[in-house]
């Protein structure tokens, strides 16, 4: 018995060396570089960094480069602002059209198999020029104008203003409009996501709420939505992400410049505190959607 055991265990050991073996390469890989450059921007933060021709030097400052963004920089709040703010306009509209378009998709219907090729082009050409153009807010607004024989080009910008709505409404739906393009693009791994979910729901459900009475409304909210609540959050933190960091985002932008200027401190300040924002957003998000929707679901 002991030997079998030993066997055994010896077998054991054997393939466990295969799992480390086959895992090594993404460890490696992510000490060099993630864990490093991660931990690298965090010293340049608090750091100033001199360029010489051996190398670079760094001199600590403490907390001078942040209190150079928060209280010298007239720029970084107000893009913080602006950041966040794209963020809540946009990501109920990509999470509500992206779980739209996956319920759809998930029909049986002729020639589905194409919509679903096209609504998954976002995920194969999601760097591509034509991404960059569709993200171009003139771009968007162009789609949005009306023309009219003798009068013109009307700007839709122009016909919410003699509206007369409150600033914060127009405004949302001057952004919403600006950027009607970019965020439907941009639900493809939404989408795919949501897809998956709706698959692995069982059929038999919907069967029983069938011989119940229940309508197509009913059956979504009683049975999909509270089925798809894991999906949904996995959805929701994918989304805030990729809008945190989109690469029109005016932070980066700011942050890119900088390190073009060699101010590598500042740069990597300013991130580091834009990301403490953003992960502090997210996980608000995931705590009021686990109390308010998850508890009522389960």
């Amino acid at each position: 018995m002991k030997t079998k055991l030993k066997k055994k265990r010896g077998l054991e050991s054997l393939r466990s060396r295969y799992g480390y073996t086959f895992i090594a390469h993404w460890a490696l890989g992510l000490i060099l570089f993630f864990v490093v450059p991660t931990i690298s921007s965090l010293i340049y933060s608090f750091s100033k960094i001199f360029i010489l021709d051996t190398g670079f030097k760094l001199e600590f400052l403490g907390l001078a480069n942040f209190k150079e963004i928060l209280f010298e920089n007239p720029d970084y709040l107000t893009n913080i602002r602006d950041a966040v703010g794209s963020m809540f306009y946009s990501l109920p509209i990509v999470v509500a059209l992206s779980l739209i378009l996956a319920v759809l998709l998930n029909q049986k219907f002729p020639g589905r198999t194409l919509f679903r090729i096209i609504f998954f082009l976002p995920v194969v050409i999601a760097s591509s020029v034509i991404v960059r153009m569709l993200s171009d807010p003139t771009v968007n607004a162009q789609i949005f104008n009306l023309s009219s024989e003798g009068q013109g080009v009307i700007n839709y910008e122009t016909i919410l203003g003699n509206l007369n709505l409150p600033a914060q409404i127009s405004d949302a739906l001057i952004f919403i409009l600006s950027n009607a393009v970019s965020l439907a693009w941009s639900c493809g791994v939404q989408t795919i996501l949501f897809l998956a979910g709706l698959q692995s729901i069982p059929a038999s459900l919907y069967e029983v709420s069938k011989i119940e009475g229940a309508n197509k409304w009913e059956e979504f909210w009683k049975i999909t939505i509270p089925m798809l609540r894991h999906v949904i959050s996995l959805v929701i933190i994918y989304t805030m992400i990729s809008l945190f960091t989109a690469a029109d985002n005016s932070i980066m932008s700011a942050a890119v410049k900088l390190m073009s200027a060699m101010d590598y401190g500042v740069a990597s300040a300013m991130l580091w505190f834009y990301f403490i924002i953003a992960l502090s957003f997210i996980g608000i998000a995931l705590v009021l959607y686990n109390k308010l929707c998850v508890k009522k679901w389960e």
